[in-house]
């Protein structure tokens, strides 16, 4: 047990979905420590989402981005977010997300007590960094339940998986104003992108744009940096329309509020649609829905595991929205 008013860092990075499976548990660890200072250290892409989380006293911004693209600004400002993390004077820092990574910002905290995960539930052998390990159920749990076993060493219970993604009156704004111009109640939003590093998960962009011609309400194709061209394809195939550039994530969630479903591929979009309990139906070739599906929304999965994306039709897509939109 920590003391009712510890200073507790957590470590998690990125990605976007991930991210917002940390807050379930980030939500049960404020519930049990009401009087703690919790501080929150994430890259730039997931910033937005939790900067103003009802949870959070501090958020910390590793600008990996710019970071990459300029390593002068590396060299010049990591020792400005050493000095700030050590600053707040940690007492633990929870490694949510269990890499190299994570490791040197959970050290460079100086937090006294590092808590991560187990071997073999951990890369880059981020486990030897730790004083105390965690191991998770076992036969692969969801990201949420893995998160949920982190803070259950401090004996912390969730009663309730809740994600409180903060609202921003900008975002509503732009996005009430998007769906006035064009008219818009009820409809679909498809989103067929997903992160560079997995577009092995990518249905083919063929075929989603065929699914909103069949589709009986309109669909709005999202898209992320570097997806525009893709999302434009879609909406020109389908007679969709697309969704204008969204500046904050907070818009793009904005927009999740307002959908009556989603339909899309393993991404952060998915992940924020089920954090704003939008019905979901999602592709899944490569990656296991058990662990990175929907989690607290109704959903429809269309998984065909070990054959690849290529291999799921409209109709089985086309089946599963309509039977989402009858619910």
């Amino acid at each position: 047990m920590l003391s009712p008013t510890a200073r507790i860092l957590v470590v998690r990075l990125s990605a976007v979905g991930d991210v917002v499976n940390t807050l379930p548990a980030i939500g049960a660890l404020r519930s049990a420590y009401p009087r703690a200072f919790i501080g929150w250290v994430v890259e730039d892409r997931a910033f937005d989402l939790i900067r103003d989380h009802p949870a959070l006293d501090r958020v910390h911004l590793f600008p990996r981005r710019r970071w990459v693209r300029d390593w002068r600004a590396a060299v010049r400002e990591a020792p400005r977010l050493i000095r700030e993390l050590r600053a707040q004077r940690y007492d633990l820092a929870l490694d949510f997300q269990g890499n190299l990574k994570s490791t040197l910002h959970a050290l460079a905290s100086g937090a006294s007590l590092r808590i991560g995960f187990a071997r073999g539930y951990c890369k880059e052998g981020s486990h030897l960094f730790t004083h105390k390990r965690t191991t998770p159920p076992p036969d692969r749990p969801h990201r949420i339940d893995k998160n949920v076993s982190l803070v259950a060493a401090l004996g912390v219970l969730v009663q309730e998986v809740t994600f409180s993604i903060p609202r921003s009156p900008e975002s509503h704004s732009r996005v009430t104003a998007f769906l006035t111009e064009r008219n818009l109640g009820r409809f679909a939003i498809v989103h067929p992108g997903t992160s560079g590093r997995g577009r092995d998960k990518r249905w083919v962009p063929e075929r989603f744009g065929e699914l909103c011609r069949l589709l009986p309400l309109p669909c709005v194709v999202t898209w992320g940096p570097g997806e525009r061209s893709l999302a434009g394809a879609v909406a020109e195939q389908g007679g969709a329309i697309l969704a204008p550039a969204t500046p904050s994530l907070l818009d793009v969630t904005e927009l999740l509020r307002h959908a009556a479903l989603f339909i899309g591929c393993d991404s952060g979009p998915m992940r924020l649609a089920d954090a704003v309990g939008t019905p979901s139906v999602v592709l899944f070739g490569p990656t296991d829905p058990a662990v990175h599906g929907p989690y607290a929304v109704p959903h429809r999965v269309v998984y065909k595991k070990g054959r690849g994306m290529a291999s799921i039709s409209v109709a089985e897509v086309h089946a599963a929205a309509t039977e989402m939109l009858s619910l």
